[in-house]
């Protein structure tokens, strides 16, 4: 029901006869170029490249799969790419334009890593593929599982250039897997809720498409489309989890992955587009009717509109957020599950033990443990258990999890924790790049444990996560010699919890998390 199977290995050879060539376009130095590395697509030609850094591993970066959203498009719903030419991935493209503050964070004190990495755009509708040399596949074969992730950033910044979530490390070490990372739009222009527009969550409507280039197109890089995880973190939680409800008879991908994130993050009170007029007037659009509103703004440089958002701190407050549409975003997702308009696929969803710690502005000494412990709570873990709670009422396969990882490179003042974002590093494999100090011998156990969790996960979406227990660690649930992650169920022992006491994980009640709720 939940999974349509494995594709024949005859498939093999047709995908590596699309997938071979050279280029004469320069790349970065380091990289070379070789077999399964020009790649036939819907949006042309793609050549890519492998870095010798990870010499395994073909890298596609930056692919656009929608029109550059400009002019006429901006604010739109995105147009796919048409072809133009070979498309030289060699970069990771530009995030699209950024709300941004001048608040401290431990994100911008300490860990940077997290924060996009290089400049911002309009032009910003690309995807990054990061796929097994050719060989690898050939080893497999059969067409591999696909991660295709959603970054975070609050719905108003964020996107695929992020130095703590780059997965090429982790492909090289497994080969047995694709990662593709995209890009949507934020803030206004990805959440306008202009009374001009008919859709008004265009942010949404890219990861759709997206989501639907991936699967018209994966084949050709050695991919299975019907073995895509559609995966988000933070905001891109709460979008693959409402994502669900958007699409319940066609949601194209097999599973859902959620990480902090879940659909009850979204709250939006501006149904009178109240938003969007007040900034049309900080911007020399002011007194117009929604049609000329519209076109105005449309006219207005990209730069202007982002400052204007960016520095606006004035009475009335705006913000440009997923708004009800009841096309993309709903106000009642338990009563839309029970009337069965949810995709019947399998999720993996959690939260950190400390997510408050990244919502708070930095100070030495942290909050306080209640203020920590208030925002954990409101702010996700009961958003997620909300959402865990809507699935079991309608018995859709869940798996939960809490991370409790507090490791020293990650978490360098003992009031972080295992914050918000914190267990990317070990998920996408980078803990040990970008932190102060090395990674310790259980950061890695945790790290390979949860990697081959959630890549189980994607392998074989209806039999759910299983793991092989690796002798001499501990945290192994019940010694058994193969880990089979249980499904959660409300008031039971069977909610995965990682690294906490130095046990790499753990079967315990969800009660430590839901009592507080």
């Amino acid at each position: 029901m939940f999974s349509k199977g494995f594709r024949a290995s005859g498939l093999i050879t047709a995908i590596l006869g699309l997938a071979t060539g050279s280029s004469a376009s320069p790349i970065a130095p380091g990289s070379t170029i070789g077999e399964g590395l020009l790649v036939q697509t819907s949006s042309g030609p793609v050549q890519g490249f492998v870095n010798l850094t990870t010499p395994d591993v073909r890298q596609f970066l930056g692919i656009p799969f929608a029109e550059p959203p400009v002019g006429n498009l901006r604010f739109a719903r995105p147009v796919p790419k048409s072809p133009n030419g070979t498309v030289d991935a060699f970069a990771l493209p530009s995030s699209c334009m950024q709300q941004t503050s001048n608040s401290t964070s431990i994100y911008t004190e300490y860990e940077t890593g997290y924060l996009i990495d290089g400049g911002d755009s309009e032009d910003c509708l690309y995807l990054s593929i990061w796929a097994p040399k050719v060989d690898g596949i050939r080893f497999q074969q059969r067409p591999l599982p696909v991660l295709l992730y959603v970054p975070g950033g609050g719905f108003t910044s964020g996107g695929q250039a992020s130095l703590y979530k780059i997965p090429d490390n982790w492909v090289q070490r497994t080969q047995s897997h694709i990662v593709v990372i995209l890009n949507y739009r934020v803030n206004v222009f990805g959440f306008p809720n202009a009374e001009g527009l008919e859709d008004q969550n265009a942010g949404l409507l890219d990861q759709r498409l997206a989501v639907e280039w991936v699967h018209q197109n994966i084949a050709n890089f050695g991919g299975d489309p019907e073995r895509i995880t559609f995966w988000g973190q933070s905001a891109g939680g709460g979008s693959v989890s409402l994502y669900t409800y958007s699409y319940p008879e066609n949601p194209i991908v097999a599973a859902i992955a959620a990480d902090s994130g879940a659909p009850g993050l979204i709250s939006f009170t501006d149904y009178a587009h109240t938003n969007f007029t007040f900034l049309a007037g900080l911007v020399g659009c002011g007194g117009l009717n929604s049609s000329a509103e519209l076109s105005c703004v449309r006219s207005v440089p990209a730069t202007t509109l982002q400052t204007a958002l960016s520095t606006y701190a004035g009475t009335p407050s705006i913000s440009f957020k997923p708004s009800v549409d009841n096309v993309t975003v709903f106000a009642n997702w338990t009563q839309r599950a029970l009337e069965g308009k949810v995709a019947k696929i399998p999720m993996l969803i959690g939260s950190n033990t400390n997510e408050g710690a990244g919502f708070v502005s930095f100070t030495p000494d942290g909050p306080g443990a209640a203020t920590l412990l208030n925002l954990t709570e409101s702010i996700i873990a009961c958003p997620v258990a909300e959402e865990v709670k809507n699935r079991n009422l309608v018995g859709l396969p869940t798996y939960r999890y809490q991370y409790a990882g507090n490791f020293s490179n990650i978490s360098p003042l003992p009031w972080f924790g295992a914050y918000h974002s914190s267990e990317l590093p070990l998920l996408f494999g980078t803990h040990s790049q970008y932190g102060g100090s090395p990674s310790t011998q259980f950061e890695w156990e945790v790290s390979y444990a949860m990697e081959a969790l959630w890549l189980s996960f994607a392998e074989a979406p209806s039999r759910g996560p299983v793991r092989l227990a690796i002798e001499g660690v501990t945290g192994n649930p019940n010694n058994a010699s193969v880990f089979e992650w249980p499904e959660f169920e409300q008031r039971e022992d069977n909610m995965v919890l990682f690294a906490e006491d130095g046990v790499l994980m753990q079967l315990v009640s969800a009660d430590r998390i839901d009592d507080y709720c």
